[in-house]
């Protein structure tokens, strides 16, 4: 498993669902929704309250995406 593979993949969503049961997948799913709204709202007080484009929420959406990706995995697969 490569570097990026092991820590932004989605082998820990793989150990989730084999490990854990339904409700714990959609309380990970529910926290990502959540955190992505949080991600967006924060941008947008940062940007200074105005509205973001679909490019920067985008971007923002694929940060957030990845940082996740990171944690699921750090918890899942390279936590154990």
């Amino acid at each position: 498993m490569g570097f990026i593979q092991k820590w932004f993949g989605f082998n820990g969503w793989a150990a989730l669902s084999a490990k854990e049961s339904i409700l714990a997948t959609i309380l990970y799913r529910v926290i990502f929704v959540v955190g992505l709204g949080v991600a967006i709202i924060a941008y947008s007080y940062i940007s200074g309250g105005e509205d973001p484009s679909l490019f920067w929420i985008s971007i923002v959406g694929l940060i957030w995406f990845i940082i996740f990706q990171f944690f699921v995995n750090l918890i899942f697969v390279n936590g154990s």
